[in-house]
């Protein structure tokens, strides 16, 4: 899968993973479960929501994922909904809480957005975007009793089960994809000197500490910082860059926002310098990927670099691919003039995926819902019948989500596809384990179809 259908440029990518705010606590479990009324809950209804960057720096294919489960929760409707409950989305666009940037909404805010959202209200919010922009509002979701299901971000600080046991991620954490980095490295590049780069936040901390974990020591490794790439207009590469050829490091790694993998492979082509690339999932989309110095030479320098990915690229033969093609298409108001020839990007993908996921834990909580009934059925089901590599599994002590995927190689502008089509799992502990997969998810329900 692709992360992004067009090509922005590095201020318009390098504000991806930023956000900030606050609140107090009570038990998520309890909130709701012992009320005759569910909050978001109707005979006919239940409604959920998120907050998103539907405007603003930050929008550029971000603004799709939400969209896309939406599609999905629309397909469902279409089909009965959930035990005649019919699903609504309610988006609200926090343009990543940061004034500015093209917003439309006034000074926006994540806070104030989710504040909009429990007045609504909802049963819970799904898929909101971004690691600060949600740490900012656990607090404030909980004291509510909302449930903050299925963040979009790798941050390790959604497996907090103890002190937040409403809160739940879903894709691999970055520390597990660095594990798996780590294995392949040692695998294929043994002794060769291995330079890091990482966004200077839990995004490149903890994909550092995985590869550490992993058993590979970058002989240099640097944290960038997103402002810096922001104001050079990523110039600021430069010297990391130079340093890692200097320092002749055949492989680099990269934990990087798509705005910042412009700039390191802009800047080695300056350089002429072609290490083997591997980068995180999260800044590897060849479409959104468009270094500045890519026109000047006969091959895109990002061909053939490793990365990752937790669900199935188009270049396979899933059965998921086709169906997301016909739920995002059946969506002419949020996704016009997608046909069939359109490229479905990873953006796309991660929200019909993560909205499959939420109609499966539906669906298995029973007509009976309270948000204590859909919280026990996370913890006590494994969901091995969505779009997702692995099957997704909950329990009372790890809520971090999927705990794995296969690496890709990139092989054009636009596509990846799987490097060998095994699937890894790991783990966020302090060990650098890495297994082969040995059950992976299947098929699509016929209820689904």
């Amino acid at each position: 899968m692709t992360t992004k259908t067009r090509r922005v440029t590095i201020t318009g990518t390098a504000m991806l993973l930023c956000l900030g705010l606050v609140t107090a606590g009570t038990s998520i479990v309890s909130a709701g479960a012992s009320s005759a009324k569910v909050p978001g809950v109707t005979a006919n209804q239940i409604t959920l929501g998120a907050t998103e960057p539907l405007t603003g720096i930050a929008s550029s294919g971000y603004n799709q994922v939400a969209k896309a489960a939406n599609a999905v929760f629309k397909y469902v409707d279409s089909h009965g909904g959930v035990f005649g409950r019919k699903i609504k989305y309610v988006i609200k666009d926090d343009c990543y809480g940061t004034p500015g940037f093209g917003c439309t909404v006034t000074n926006p805010s994540t806070a104030t957005e989710t504040h909009a959202l429990l007045g609504v209200p909802v049963f819970a919010t799904v898929g909101s975007l971004g690691t600060p922009t949600q740490d900012s509002v656990r607090a404030l979701l909980k004291s509510n009793g909302v449930p903050q299901l299925f963040v979009a971000s790798g941050s390790r600080d959604w497996n907090n089960p103890h002190t937040y046991p409403g809160l739940y991620g879903w894709q691999p954490s970055y520390n597990e994809e660095s594990k798996i980095f780590a294995k392949y490295i040692k695998t294929t590049y043994s002794g060769a000197n291995v330079c890091f780069l990482g966004q200077g936040d839990d995004f490149g901390q903890d994909g550092l500490a995985g590869l550490i974990a992993g058993g590979v020591k970058p002989l240099s490794a640097d944290l960038y910082s997103v402002p810096d790439l922001v104001a050079t207009n990523g110039t600021s590469f430069g010297p990391y860059i130079a340093d890692f050829q200097a320092k002749k490091c055949t492989v680099v790694v990269l934990d990087t926002i798509p705005g910042a993998t412009d700039a390191a492979l802009g800047a080695a082509l300056q350089l002429g310098y072609s290490p083997h690339w591997v980068i995180s999932s999260v800044g590897s989309d060849p479409q959104t990927v468009d270094a500045p110095f890519v026109g000047k030479v006969p091959t895109d320098p990002e061909i053939g670099a490793i990365t990752f990915s937790y669900l199935p690229t188009t270049t396979t033969n899933s059965p998921w691919i086709p169906w997301i093609y016909k739920v995002i298409q059946a969506d002419s108001a949020d996704f016009p003039g997608f046909t069939s020839s359109s490229v479905l990007n990873g953006n796309i993908a991660y929200g019909a995926s993560y909205g499959v996921a939420v109609v499966e834990a539906l669906k298995a909580t029973g007509k009976n819902l309270t948000r204590a009934s859909f919280l026990k059925t996370l913890q006590s089901v494994t969901f091995s019948q969505t779009p997702s590599l692995l099957p997704l599994r909950y329990t009372a002590a790890n809520h971090q989500g999927l705990n794995g995927g296969y690496l890709t190689t990139v092989i054009s502008a636009s596509a990846t596809k799987p490097l060998t089509g095994t699937v890894y799992t790991a783990d966020s502990g302090v060990d650098g384990k890495v297994t082969v997969a040995k059950t992976l998810s299947h098929g699509i329900p016929a209820w689904l179809k």
